[in-house]
């Protein structure tokens, strides 16, 4: 009989059931290791799967660098702005999977976006000269919170509208930003929602960026270039208050100032002339009413250097100044010095199109003011010139006309209304006496001509006939001048004059009545213009002499710019002067010569200091460049009128006798004669001068590749004349020798 347990189960029933739990146990094993094989498997394909999206994204990345890096050479030549603006929008629409990208600009006047550039494949849905409002859209609330703004989701957000026919349900904006203005909008979109990851947006920021430094840059330069051909005009002009209305233009101008106010001191120290540019009646009128020793621009007098002020109404001497606007509340000042005296200032107000003035302005206004005190100081020259000229012309007229006149008293008048002319008097008069003492003739005159009844300063007249010596007498409206007529033989009486206090009467005036009292002595009278003529002459050749230095002082620091050729406009300039002589040129063309070889090199304004400084080789891309500087240069000069003789040198310099120049590939002598001239010129000083790359060679090897070259890139009948001079070893101090 079995054995039966507590559960009523027998010995036969227990051991099935463990069997049957045994083999469940083992079944339940193998299950759990097959589920832990499975669960293995799957988190190695989710870690595949992670690791395979981070690399994805990792080469997204890198790609979008690349692209960065490439924009970033590209944007370093100068380029117009809609070049740069097309540049980057075609960088963007290949490193961000999107259906278009688009640049606007800001119409201010309009409160409007304007298309400037596009990309991709759904740009033909962009209306051609696109307009929109300013705070229409998401590129609106970009543009008031100065913020990229992402939608990751159109269909959600009530600021977007697409163009017709768009479908696009993600969109990127950004902001172009600089000093705190608002320069434009990037408007990216793709038809996927959540399509922009945040390497997009950094390298749209990072694209944004690097485009409003481009166009600063290219802002930057063109006002440069405008300087530059502004302040030559400057030195041309020949009255001072011609000077100053044409500063405050050129500074409004080429700063994007709102309002500028410019003024000026005479040579004596004494406020003299000023102009203004804008329309400011406020602040115009605080200039007008405020003292000078109380207002900014004393300050501006005392300062040696320029400075820039973020808040007009806060500073010291204007706080109690009234704006016609607050965008006129910044401020950049600008004193003129000449010879280490303030002689003006310069007052520019209010950045158009930013909040403040920048280093950069700065910079331009430095150049500026040096340029209007040059072209200050050269008027007051013309002008002292002119009126010693006048001066001269009428002394000397009078001279021989005296002569021809029998009659004694109108001998006198034709003196006294030259005196009057001379000294800008207001009266002048004539007392001569006969030997006993009695009046032999009294006459005097004014503007109107001459007076019967005009009193004549008898005790004046009877003191310097007495002393023999001048007398003059001042008070606070007039002064009074009297000159003893007199010769070898005996005293006759005098000449008196009365000059307004305010028009400045000095010595020259007095030395030129002095000339008009002994117009007898036409000996004397002759040697006086004869020096006054050599005085003329030596002033204008210091003139022509200034011109030159400030040219070459131009060339010195575009030298300066370009360390591998610093100092080589100027040696240059003196190598073709004595190849030009030698070969016979003469003195207008000598003079091309030597002013082109100075501004050879001008157009390497618009070249980029990456490749100006670069320590190696230029590669083919950056010679391209570099072979531009001709153009460059001959666009810069060429509609200065007193300059059209040097566009041969700067235009063609770098032509060659066998046509392997640039920028035309001339040949022969289709190759203009002062080109061919300072190309032998510009070699020797180039292989006698150290370069960062190699060291000079001697002069013995430097004419030995010169003779080489000849008929190759060298003009043989100017190698032949270089050769004359080394014969004849001319050369100057300041080259080279073995």
């Amino acid at each position: 009989m079995p054995i039966m347990l507590s559960y009523g189960l027998t010995m036969g029933q227990v051991f099935s059931v463990t069997k049957i739990i045994g083999a469940l146990r083992k079944t339940r094993h193998t299950a759990d290791q097959s589920s832990e094989e499975t669960v293995r498997s799957n988190t190695i394909a989710e870690q595949l799967a992670i690791l395979t999206r981070q690399l994805e994204e990792e080469k997204r990345r890198n790609n979008q660098l690349i692209l960065l890096s490439e924009l970033s050479r590209q944007l370093e030549t100068l380029l117009d702005p809609p070049v740069a603006a097309q540049l980057v929008v075609n960088t963007l629409e290949r490193g961000i999977a999107c259906s278009y990208v688009c640049l606007y600009t800001v119409d201010e006047e309009r409160n409007e976006f304007v298309v400037m550039a596009s990309a991709g494949q759904m740009t033909h849905l962009i209306p051609p000269g696109y307009r929109q409002n300013i705070r229409r859209g998401i590129a609106g609330r970009a543009a008031r919170l100065r913020k990229t703004q992402v939608s990751n989701d159109t269909r959600l957000d009530f600021d977007f509208f697409p163009f017709e026919h768009e479908t696009s349900l993600s969109a990127l904006v950004v902001p172009l930003i600089h000093n705190g203005y608002l320069h434009g909008i990037l408007n990216i979109h793709a038809e996927q929602a959540d399509a922009f990851h945040s390497a997009d947006v950094s390298l749209a920021e990072a694209a944004a960026n690097e485009l409003t430094r481009a166009w600063e840059r290219s802002r930057y330069h063109q006002n440069l270039t405008e300087l530059i051909q502004a302040g030559i005009s400057l030195s041309t002009m020949v009255e001072p208050q011609s000077v100053v209305r044409e500063v405050a233009s050129i500074t409004r101008q080429t700063l994007s100032a709102r309002f500028v106010y410019v003024v000026l001191l005479d040579q004596t120290g004494n406020f003299s002339q000023h102009a203004y540019s804008g329309h400011a009646p406020k602040l115009l009128k605080y200039f007008e009413d405020t003292p000078l020793n109380k207002s900014i621009t004393q300050a501006t007098l005392n300062a040696s250097q320029p400075f820039r002020i973020r808040d007009i109404r806060k500073y010291p001497l204007t706080e109690n100044i009234q704006i016609d606007n607050s965008s006129l509340r910044s401020a950049l000042v600008l004193p003129i010095r000449l010879h280490r005296l303030s002689v003006g200032a310069i007052l520019a107000f209010g950045k158009e199109n930013e909040i403040f003035f920048t280093e950069d302005d700065e910079s331009l206004g430095t150049l500026l003011a040096s340029q209007a005190a040059a072209a200050l100081e050269s008027t007051w020259l013309y002008q002292e010139l002119r009126n010693t000229l006048t001066t001269t012309t009428q002394l000397y007229q009078v001279s021989f006309q005296i002569l021809q006149i029998e009659d004694l008293r109108e001998a006198v008048k034709l003196i006294l209304e030259t005196a009057c002319k001379v000294a800008n008097a207001g009266a002048a008069g004539v007392t001569l006496f006969t030997p006993d003492n009695n009046i032999d003739i009294e006459l005097a005159v004014d503007a109107n001509g001459i007076q019967i009844n005009t009193p004549h300063p008898t005790n004046l007249i009877e003191q310097v006939m007495n002393s023999g010596t001048s007398i003059f007498l001042s008070d606070q409206t007039t002064t009074q001048v009297c000159f003893p007529v007199q010769t070898n033989v005996r005293r006759y009486g005098g000449l008196w004059l009365k000059v307004s206090e305010t028009l400045n009467y000095d010595s020259r005036h007095t030395a030129a009545l002095q000339t008009l009292v002994n117009h007898l002595e036409r000996a004397l009278l002759l040697n006086e213009s004869r020096k006054q003529a050599k005085q003329i002459e030596s002033a204008y050749e210091e003139l022509e002499i200034t011109y030159d230095r400030t040219l070459a002082a131009l060339m010195s620091a575009l030298d300066a710019r370009d360390r591998e050729t610093e100092g080589h406009s100027l040696r240059v300039s003196q190598i073709a002067g004595f190849l030009g002589e030698q070969m016979g040129l003469d003195e207008h063309q000598l003079k091309a010569l030597e002013r082109g070889s100075l501004l050879h090199d001008i157009g390497k304004i618009g070249v980029s200091d990456t490749i100006l400084h670069k320590p190696g080789p230029l590669d083919s891309e950056e010679w391209k460049i570099m072979r531009l500087h001709p153009d460059i240069g001959k666009q810069i000069v060429e509609d200065i009128p007193f300059l059209q003789d040097t566009l041969p040198v700067i235009h063609y310099h770098q032509e060659r006798w066998d046509g392997s120049g640039y920028p035309l590939g001339l040949k022969d002598k289709d190759i203009p004669l002062l080109a061919r001239i300072f190309a032998v010129a510009d070699a020797f000083d180039a292989l006698t001068s150290d370069r960062p790359y190699r060291s000079k060679v001697s002069m013995t090897e430097a004419v030995s590749f010169i003779n080489d070259q000849s008929g190759i890139l060298f003009d043989p009948e100017v190698v032949s004349a270089f050769n004359q001079i080394m014969v004849n070893k001319p050369f100057p101090n300041f080259m080279a020798t073995d």
